[in-house]
């Protein structure tokens, strides 16, 4: 065979097995095919609709697909509550036409078709239309009578999609409050009529600028933003509420969350919490109104002192790269390798020592915050490099308790601020730095 009708076969080839990968394997079986011949629409896919028409007893809505997002933009523009919407292009897409009418044999009005009060369109990427009018329920009840578009027949087909179909505006309104994630803001401001909270996210850590500049609780700002992305509307107001009455001027709360890359700011106004009520009431950007639990009304009411950390400097131990100890008996330097600890002479050390050394500074909290720097002698420092981190160094620097029994003073250079801690567990951190070598068995340090 000659290489040029050998060039020719594989072209050849390549584009039938492109033209089965791209184009045939979204295509239906035959047993998927054969289904599909008995739906009332066969050629519908749910995947590809991007505006749905309701029109109901309850009025008329639409949706329209926005940025991958079902979202309701009348009677009212507000997000849908998407399983709602799935649950519907579901079951339209799957309904099957169990018996055909002809218009020949029957009347419109004999299954109320003539003027349907139920009736779905659904628009796909491509613009095609599947009209559905609904009409009445067959006497046994377990039927229901619709038509397609403007087809001359009637359709029988199981009754169940109409509760898919048929539900009041509201039913259709998402109840989520907020969809963000806490890696993804950039700040967070929390306001009441006395105080003014302002954390903001710089190199993955929550920093407290407003009021005072110090390094925000994560966990506390975690818990916030769990709690906010949990809340669920419990029952719609009316936007034309006043705002007065609704203890909404001013409100009791307001919080506002800004996401990083300069996407939409979401702005909630809350009223106060009243005894007994179970539910306040929030504005969301200065248009929605709703109501949902006051369990939010007592995570917001913390003192703003209060979203400060209470740990010196929490990281993970696993990511610490070197170690730096000076105490009373010296200063020795560690360095992982391999993930395993070494002295800067390549010397073992003992890992678990070292473990539990870190871990204790991890954990450190703070027992006292704003102290003035003591006049007492310096107890030793910690250097610990991070990797992957924006931070070159962090050294701890601890100073003796001025009375015994009293707080050991520590500073730490990511943080403005000299901070009581347990003077025993800076001991430990500090102390015997011997420790830190591996036991040698017959070594009488071990005995």
């Amino acid at each position: 065979m000659r290489s040029g009708t050998l060039i020719i076969l594989a072209i050849v080839a390549v584009a039938l097995g492109a033209f089965i990968f791209f184009v045939e394997r979204h295509q239906p079986t035959t047993d998927e095919a054969v289904e599909r011949a008995d739906r009332v629409f066969p050629e519908l896919d749910e995947d590809t609709i991007e505006t749905v028409e309701i029109e109901s007893n309850h009025g008329h809505v639409r949706f329209s697909l926005v940025e991958g997002e079902w979202r309701m933009v009348e009677p009212l523009d507000w997000a849908a509550d998407p399983t709602a919407v799935r649950s519907l292009l579901g079951a339209i897409a799957n309904l099957d036409a169990e018996r055909t009418l002809s218009l020949g044999e029957v009347a419109l009005s004999d299954y109320g078709l003539d003027n349907p009060l139920l009736g779905v369109v659904l628009v796909d990427a491509n613009g095609v239309r599947f009209a559905l009018a609904v009409g009445d329920a067959t006497p046994l009840g377990s039927k229901r009578a619709v038509r397609r578009g403007t087809d001359d027949e009637i359709i029988l087909s199981a009754d169940a999609f109409v509760a898919a179909l048929d539900r009041e505006v509201d039913e259709w309104r998402s109840r989520d409050v907020i969809e963000l994630a806490e890696h993804d803001l950039e700040s967070i401001e929390i306001s009441t009529v006395e105080d003014r909270i302002r954390v903001e996210q710089i190199n993955g850590r929550w920093q407290l600028i407003e009021p005072l500049v110090d390094l925000a609780d994560r966990d506390q700002l975690q818990s916030l933003v769990s709690e906010l992305n949990t809340l669920r509307v419990g029952e719609f107001l009316s936007e034309d509420g006043d705002p007065s009455e609704l203890g909404l001027d001013p409100p009791a709360f307001r919080v506002v969350l800004k996401p990083k890359g300069g996407e939409t700011t979401t702005t909630l106004e809350l009223s106060a919490s009243e005894e007994g009520a179970g539910t306040v009431v929030c504005r969301r950007n200065g248009v929605d109104l709703f109501q949902v639990s006051d369990s939010i009304a007592t995570r917001l009411s913390k003192a703003p002192v209060l979203w400060r950390s209470d740990k010196v400097w929490s990281f993970s131990t696993w990511d610490a790269a070197t170690i730096e100890l000076t105490g009373s008996a010296g200063k020795i330097v560690l360095d992982r390798v391999d993930g395993l600890w070494q002295f800067d002479d390549g010397g073992e050390a003992d890992n678990a020592e070292v473990r539990r050394r870190l871990n204790a500074l991890s954990d450190l909290e703070v027992r006292e915050h704003d102290l003035m720097l003591p006049p007492t002698q310096v107890m030793g420092s910690v250097i610990v490099v991070l990797e992957d981190d924006n931070i070159e160094g962090l050294t701890y620097t601890f100073y003796a308790p001025i009375e015994e029994g009293g707080h050991a003073a520590v500073t730490v250079s990511a943080r403005a601020n000299v901070m009581g801690v347990d003077a025993v567990t800076a001991e430990t951190i500090l102390g015997n730095l011997e420790k830190l070598k591996p036991i040698v068995e017959g070594d009488p340090a071990g005995e």
